[in-house]
């Protein structure tokens, strides 16, 4: 196994945060420490104001993949690096074809704006809201379409959201479509993956992708955990992301013995 990685890229939700998404004091301090060794970054499809808390506390010092890969951010400049936004047509169709569902719709337009965008604030954006810790602004999401999204979230029961990616995938098969959690559905640009996002941030580090560990839980983390080095899942993955790792563990503070860096 490589001992000289020179990049570690690790998931926020089920993979350093814990069932109730916070930041376990074990895991703040080894991936700070990590970061004293080899270049650490995040790989979120949270947005910049729901990981700014956490990526302050790990200390990582390399620029974060946010938004599943819509974003490149780095935090020690405050700057992206990367955007790439929904194209105003296609998140018209996208949007005309959500309002025909029974859904809750989340628009985020980017780092520039902290606001999270529905069109009426109902009990499931509530508790999204809560647990990020986010503001909820109504809006018009069509008109905000003109401006840029970076990315939709639609919150939902599992068997309809099932039903709608097959929907999105017949009639918008443009549209980069995650699951990211079992009741989330996130629509993306085309072309955006965390695995996109990570070469390109390769690229500007002149980092190899054979080089880099990349751990995650969920189906939006399959893209990296394919294209780096060594993919890692988390053992309450789904089949797939498991199967298509490298290496799976069930506490991602065991890569102290099972991924050697050295000193």
């Amino acid at each position: 196994m490589n001992s000289c990685w020179e990049l570690f890229a690790f998931d926020l939700d089920g993979t350093l945060l814990d069932d109730t998404h916070s930041l376990p004091q074990e895991v703040a301090a080894w991936v700070s420490e990590l970061a004293r060794k080899t270049r650490v970054t995040v790989a979120t499809g949270r947005s910049l104001a729901s990981a700014q808390p956490h990526v302050e506390k790990l200390k990582i010092n390399t620029p974060a993949i946010l938004y599943h890969g819509a974003v490149v951010y780095d935090f020690s400049s405050g700057k992206s690096l990367f955007t790439k936004k929904i194209p105003p047509p296609l998140a018209h169709q996208a949007l005309d074809l959500l309002a025909s569902w029974p859904v809750s719709v989340e628009a985020y337009l980017g780092p520039q704006d902290p606001e999270v965008y529905v069109w009426k604030v109902d009990p499931r954006v509530e508790r999204f809201s809560r647990k990020e810790r986010l503001t909820l602004a109504e809006a018009e999401l069509r008109e905000l379409a003109e401006e840029g999204i970076a990315k939709l979230l639609v919150l939902a029961p599992p068997e309809r959201l099932f039903a709608l990616a097959a929907t999105l995938s017949q009639q918008l098969p443009q549209v980069r479509v995650v699951r990211s959690e079992v009741d989330y559905l996130e629509l993306l640009p085309p072309g955006v993956d965390k695995g996109e996002a990570l070469a390109w941030l390769c690229r500007r580090l002149k980092v190899p992708l054979e080089k880099v560990v990349a751990v995650g839980d969920q189906e939006s983390d399959l893209p990296m955990i394919r294209r780096a080095g060594l993919g890692v899942a988390m053992g309450h993955a789904p089949p797939q992301v498991r199967q298509a790792a490298d290496l799976v563990v069930e506490q991602v503070v065991e890569l102290v013995t099972r991924v050697p860096i050295g000193d």
